[in-house]
């Protein structure tokens, strides 16, 4: 028995404790990548253990109350271990997250009262597992789950992101595979490595794309902007320059530091309330541009607007231009005319400032 434990657990452990030293170890990615991929793994380890620990029990009538913590402990993970794929791919709205995450907490809090009740699971004396009348629901949870990472598949690729929309429309297929096979064919370690590999390549790919990505911000860079062009100047969207004013002068008087968390502050609310189908550049020093494509004049207008009041709130303002690009139109000369525009209201925000 210990063998066959070794046999179907000892890759997957090695890989996700490798993986776990990678994500420690490296400098690259962006704190929330960095706890996505961590919740990830961690999630797998969880797993690789209840697995055992089920495996060495089940049906043996001893430690029967050990097998019912696990089990929930399974049933609560099992379904929630996409989710960090989900937040990675940066393309779900804000209450699409919060319905999955809330989602996983119903389905949590159902499995482990299932322990008592035996709504999804139960062990009879000899420590053999029995479905419950809501044993269904953690895997309705997972294909919900995959959907939504399905989903964000297709966002990619209409933004233009090919790659990673392919990388992902493959993981939801194998990971619904795993889970499927798990569940209903007795397949034992399948969602915990599935997971781990996920992770690890997700986590390859992350690291590749470091080029394209600035690295104090995490906001794509200006090689990004160039490349991204070339795909999505084929349709409507709009141009949208955006820069911090009185850099120069945090710098001067406040010191770098200062100046690097204005730029941050900056960053970080614009990309936070920005929609998923928006891709947000940072050109250089405190210029930033934003693609907003298949969108009205008054969504984008609106969406600047909160943007703007937001980074006012927090003691540093922006100058903003923007304009609309159709196919066949100029791409260069419409970015110029939204550089020129944005010049423009930096100018009459400095005037303002100046008759105060």
């Amino acid at each position: 028995m210990l063998k066959d434990i070794i046999q179907m657990s000892y890759i997957i452990v090695v890989a996700d404790i490798t993986l776990l030293l990678f994500l420690l170890f490296n400098s690259t990615l962006s704190p929330k990548r960095k706890a996505c991929f961590m919740f990830a793994t961690i999630i797998a380890l969880i797993l690789v253990i209840c697995n055992i620990i089920r495996y060495l029990f089940q049906g043996t009538g001893t430690n029967i109350e050990l097998m019912k913590v696990t089990s929930a402990i399974s049933y609560s993970i099992s379904g929630p271990v996409v989710l960090p794929f989900i937040f990675l791919s940066s393309v779900i709205g804000k209450r699409v997250r919060i319905t999955v995450q809330v989602a996983a907490g119903l389905n949590a809090v159902l499995s482990f009262l299932s322990i008592y009740n035996g709504w999804m699971f139960k062990y009879d004396e000899m420590g053999n597992l029995k479905l419950g009348w809501l044993a269904p629901m953690p895997f309705i949870l997972s294909g919900m789950y995959v959907a939504v990472l399905f989903i964000a598949s297709i966002i990619k690729f209409k933004l233009g992101s090919r790659h990673e929309s392919l990388f992902i429309m493959i993981l939801s297929i194998f990971i619904i595979s795993a889970v499927i096979l798990n569940t209903f064919f007795g397949f034992r370690f399948l969602i915990s490595g599935m997971v781990v590999l996920s992770a690890t390549f997700y986590y390859m790919f992350f690291t590749t794309q470091t080029l394209t990505r600035d690295a104090m911000t995490d906001a794509l860079n200006r090689h990004s902007f160039y490349k991204d062009i070339l795909t999505l100047k084929k349709k409507q969207m709009f141009i949208v320059s955006l820069d911090l004013n009185g850099l120069k002068h945090i710098n001067d008087t406040q010191g770098h530091d200062a100046g690097d968390k204005a730029i941050l502050t900056v960053s970080d609310t614009a990309m936070l309330m920005l929609p998923a189908k928006c891709r947000f550049y940072r050109m250089g020093g405190d210029e930033f541009e934003i693609l907003f494509p298949t969108a009205t004049h008054s969504e984008v207008e609106l969406t600047l607007n909160k943007i703007r009041d937001a980074i006012s709130r927090k003691g540093y303002s922006v100058a903003i231009g923007f304009g609309e690009y159709k196919r066949g139109m100029n791409f260069d000369e419409v970015f110029r005319e939204v550089d020129a525009m944005m010049y423009e209201d930096k100018a009459r925000m400095k005037a303002a400032e100046l008759q105060k």
